[in-house]
């Protein structure tokens, strides 16, 4: 599997879902890009993300939480209209700060933690994605760190596009070299203050968590069946599994 990894500046765990193997070829590049907060988008940061033809950005944050951390170069943009900012908070918190994943070795535990936020996100969620697939632009999704809630949301994308469950494994734990990074420059930060002093272990990405996520995902029948029992119709949902086709390998010669 390339490397696809994203040199945004400012950023450290930035990525497209791009050329990850799904059936019939690979995940389409420049289309679905992941990764942390935009607070630490630089202004060439910035301009790098709209050179990749990001006009939306889906912020998981929760309300609070956003409020706190901002959007960095990205406000302005948001403004005039010219970035669409589509705000899905998956945890419903009331009040911030809290870690949005309990520091908790359990894999169950986390798994669940990851099933809850989209019990939550729910047909805010689906309704932000139908948005997606009717536009024309690429997307950036975001939470804090970029590996969590994140994760969930492109694990979704990834199995609707026909990903195998040890493709989007993959890119979960792509975060991991990342992670100790984003998070000490995240609990520096006063909206992530309760990440000052962080169980590293805890925090790390884990094959067996979005295994065993996954897993509940396909007892739910599937991101399809998701998406559909969340409000999109049906005529949307084929719209978006058609933006999400597969494309040949950039490195695989077609013959002509």
């Amino acid at each position: 599997m390339t490397d696809r990894r994203l040199a945004l500046d400012g950023m450290r765990n930035a990525r497209d879902l791009g050329g990850l193997p799904v059936a019939g070829g690979v995940f389409p590049h420049r289309l679905v890009v992941r990764g942390e907060t935009v607070a630490h988008l630089t202004p060439r940061g910035l301009e790098q993300l709209r050179e990749l033809g990001v006009e939306r950005v889906l912020d998981l944050r929760e309300a609070g939480e956003a409020a706190e951390d901002g959007v960095g170069p990205l406000a302005e943009l948001y403004r005039r209209g010219e970035v669409a900012h589509e705000r899905v908070p998956l945890i419903g918190l009331e009040r911030w700060p809290v870690d949005p994943v309990a520091p908790d070795r359990d894999p169950r535990v986390v798994a669940e933690s990851y099933q809850r936020y989209l019990r939550h996100g729910g047909a805010a969620l689906a309704a932000a994605l139908a948005r997606f697939a009717w536009s024309d632009s690429a997307m950036y999704v975001h939470c804090a760190a970029g590996k969590d809630r994140t994760s969930v949301v492109c694990a979704l994308l990834l199995k609707l596009a026909g990903a195998g469950d040890d493709a989007v494994v993959a890119d979960h734990v792509a975060s991991a070299d990342a992670v100790r990074d984003v998070v000490a420059r995240l609990g520096s930060r006063p909206a992530y203050r309760h990440l000052a002093e962080p169980d590293w272990d805890a925090q790390m990405p884990s094959a067996e968590v979005m295994a065993l996520f996954l897993c509940g995902l396909e007892r739910e029948g599937g991101a399809a069946r998701w998406l559909l029992d969340r409000g999109m119709d049906p005529g949307t949902l084929d719209l978006l599994r058609r933006r999400l086709a597969a494309v040949p390998p950039r490195d695989v010669a077609i013959a002509g």
